[in-house]
C-alpha cells in the first residue's frame, strides 16, 4: 500500500513551484466525471418534470443555467487542487482581460444577453419567432448563440444580442395555437 501512495506522488513535470503529479492528474480526472455524472443526474431530474406539465422550456433554461454553474465550480476545484492560487492569477490577468474585454465586446454582450434569456424566460425553447421577417422555431437557447429551425427545416444561428435588443415576434408566447 505504501509503495501505491509513493507512485501517486512521482512527478510528471515541474515549471518553477508548480509540480504535476499522477495524484492531481487522477483528482482531475475524478472531478471532471463527478462532474458529468453530476450534469446528467439534473438533466435526468429537470427532464422527468416534463411529464408533470411544467413548461420545457423552462426546464430547459434551468438545466443550462445550473450546467454552467457546476462547470465554473467544477473549474475553480480543479484549479485549486493543482495548487493554483487563483488571486495571483487574477491579478496578473487584470490587463489583459481589459484588452480582451475591449476586443471582444459585442461576445460579451451575446454571452450577457443570453444570461438574460436564460433568466427572464420571455423565450423559451419551443417558441415560435418571427425575427428579422423570418418564421423560426427555437430549438436551443445557449449563453452567446440560440439555434433555431425555420419553415424550410434549415437550421438558423442567431446571436443571443439580436433577440434582447431587436424587436421580434413570438407566436407561442401566449397560446399554443401555432404549434
Amino acid at each position: 500500500m505504501e509503495k501505491f501512495i509513493k507512485s501517486l506522488e512521482i512527478e510528471i513535470f515541474r515549471v518553477g513551484e508548480f509540480s504535476l503529479t499522477i495524484s492531481k492528474v487522477i483528482s482531475v480526472f475524478l472531478t471532471i466525471l463527478i462532474t458529468f455524472l453530476i450534469i446528467w443526474l439534473i438533466k435526468k431530474v429537470l427532464f422527468r418534470m416534463k411529464r408533470k406539465n411544467i413548461d420545457e422550456g423552462i426546464l430547459h433554461s434551468i438545466f443550462q443555467i445550473s450546467k454552467y454553474v457546476i462547470w465554473i465550480i467544477t473549474i475553480l476545484i480543479i484549479l485549486d487542487s493543482l495548487g493554483i492560487k487563483l488571486n495571483v492569477l487574477l491579478a496578473g490577468s487584470a490587463a489583459l482581460l481589459v484588452g480582451i474585454g475591449l476586443g471582444l465586446q459585442n461576445t460579451f454582450n451575446n454571452f450577457i444577453a443570453g444570461i438574460i434569456l436564460l433568466f427572464e424566460g420571455s423565450l423559451k425553447v419551443g417558441d415560435i419567432i418571427e425575427v428579422d421577417g423570418d418564421v423560426v422555431k427555437i430549438q436551443r437557447i445557449g449563453l452567446r448563440t440560440s439555434t433555431a429551425i425555420s419553415r424550410d427545416d434549415i437550421s438558423v444561428i442567431l446571436p443571443n444580442s439580436i433577440l434582447t435588443s431587436n424587436k421580434l415576434i413570438n407566436w407561442s408566447h401566449q397560446s399554443k395555437k401555432t404549434i
